[in-house]
């Protein structure tokens, strides 16, 4: 999708004939329609930054723990809900899993620097995705009001 939408532009000196109008009305409304869709996809991907972000700050969270204290009490998460506790561990190394299938042994200080530089790509890419939202917002505000000002609504 470009970065502009071309808006219907109105000409007042210049009466259009009612077929002229209705294309341009259709425009309007399909472009309003096209950019609520692209709207709601950034929403969508925000929501899903914003939980990716909570996870690693978790993480992040954690492997400090596990690194002030000698031996730690753990409830490991097995799935559907259910965990697992896991009592006098002592936590030196980590398995990461850096994607593609691939899982890596660092430990706790390459751990948390590895999660931590995730963490700012992933607050990069949130911070863009906001700014896109914004721009949607603001082109939806306008094409809205130009629909408005086509079909004489206040």
């Amino acid at each position: 999708m470009s970065s502009r939408a071309s808006l219907p532009i109105v000409n007042n000196s210049n009466p259009m004939t009612e077929e002229q109008a209705e294309r341009q009305l259709n425009q309007l409304v399909s472009e309003i329609q096209t950019l609520e869709a692209y709207y709601n996809d950034i929403l969508n991907r925000i929501q899903a930054a914003s939980a990716g972000l909570s996870d690693f700050r978790a993480a992040i969270q954690a492997v400090d723990t596990l690194t002030q204290s000698q031996k730690a009490e753990l409830l490991l998460p097995i799935g559907g809900g259910l965990l697992l506790p896991v009592v006098d561990v002592e936590a030196k190394k980590l398995i990461l899993s850096v994607g593609a299938g691939v899982a890596v042994e660092k430990d706790l200080d390459s751990s948390k620097a590895f999660l931590q530089a995730r963490e700012k790509e992933l607050e990069r890419a949130a911070t863009a995705l906001e700014q896109q939202r914004r721009e949607i917002s603001s082109r939806l505000d306008s094409s809205r009001a130009i629909l408005q000002r086509l079909t004489g609504q206040a």
